[in-house]
């Protein structure tokens, strides 16, 4: 059996998804499988992903839409007895040794119950392929605490271990938000990431894809948040109920000021007046505190 399972979740992947598909057959490590999800598709794409399966002979999940997020829940609870794990964004490209630098950083580890990932960093680029940007944080000052207000990781990105894999699974997707904003949270509790320098895959950013975050995403993640319990209450709170008791002292009191069922004025000022940074944008840091101030972070 190959050691990795690429999963890929595809909705109507349109004129992308070859692209994305060939670039992970040329990787140069081919100890893998790809696993691809149809999310409930329609149309002509149902019809051009199953000539794309006999085109390239992955394997095909036919499911209903879930959203990004449920999706690669589902791909991640069916592929199991797989050494490691790599997720796929319908309309990026890998560049090879991708998967390849993922794989021997994890071998390279001791402690397999351990979670762990292997992350890279990736160029922005437009629906023609030109670079509008790069992607690259430094781990530097960001750990457990950050975590839980700030995601700094892409799942397209990553490589996981077995063990990350059973973490993840033990979460509600209805809670979540972000899969790979959860793995973060898991690995800087009680983990291990490497973070790459070296640019491995582009990510395509155009108003289709549903991770894009710009401006516009910004002011409707505000708004909802404003009406709504907001992703970060939510996810720290399921995170409480899964790990709790695996957390280190100073994580557990900050799991705690997230994690409350009712508001607490007490906790909202220590969350306002911390001296570290929450978030490393100032207008976004701002939001941040003032989100805290009025309970709804």
């Amino acid at each position: 059996m190959a050691k990795t399972a690429i999963l890929l979740s595809a909705y109507n992947g349109g004129k992308y998804i070859e692209d994305q598909i060939k670039s992970i057959y040329q990787q140069t490590d081919q100890d893998f499988t790809l696993i691809i999800r149809d999310d409930g598709s329609v149309g002509e794409e149902v019809k051009k992903l199953e000539d794309l399966q006999s085109k390239y002979g992955f394997e095909l999940i036919r499911g209903k839409n879930l959203g990004f997020l449920k999706s690669f829940f589902e791909l991640l609870r069916q592929a199991e007895g797989y050494q490691y794990y790599s997720f796929a964004d319908q309309d990026d490209i890998w560049l090879p040794g991708k998967l390849e630098a993922g794989v021997k950083y994890l071998e390279s580890c001791e402690d397999e119950e351990k979670p762990r990932f292997y992350h890279c960093a990736y160029d922005l680029v437009d629906d023609q392929m030109k670079k509008v940007g790069e992607f690259y944080f430094s781990e530097e000052g960001y750990d457990f605490r950050r975590t839980i207000t700030e995601n700094h990781y892409s799942g397209f990105a990553m490589v996981i271990n077995q063990a990350l894999r059973e973490k993840m699974l033990q979460g509600d997707p209805e809670k979540i938000g972000y899969h790979d904003w959860w793995a973060g949270m898991i690995v800087h509790a009680m983990g291990e990431v490497y973070y790459d320098s070296k640019v491995y895959a582009y990510h395509r950013s155009h108003g289709d894809n549903v991770t894009t975050f710009n401006m516009k995403t910004r002011w409707k993640w505000l708004r909802k948040t404003l009406r709504e319990e907001s992703e970060i209450h939510k996810r720290a709170m399921e995170f409480k109920r899964c790990f709790y008791q695996e957390l280190r002292g100073k994580d557990k009191n900050y799991i705690n000021l997230f994690s409350g069922e009712t508001y607490s004025f007490k906790n909202a000022m220590k969350k306002v007046c911390s001296p570290k940074r929450w978030r490393p944008v100032l207008s976004s840091e701002l939001v941040m505190r003032f989100l805290m101030l009025i309970g709804k972070i």
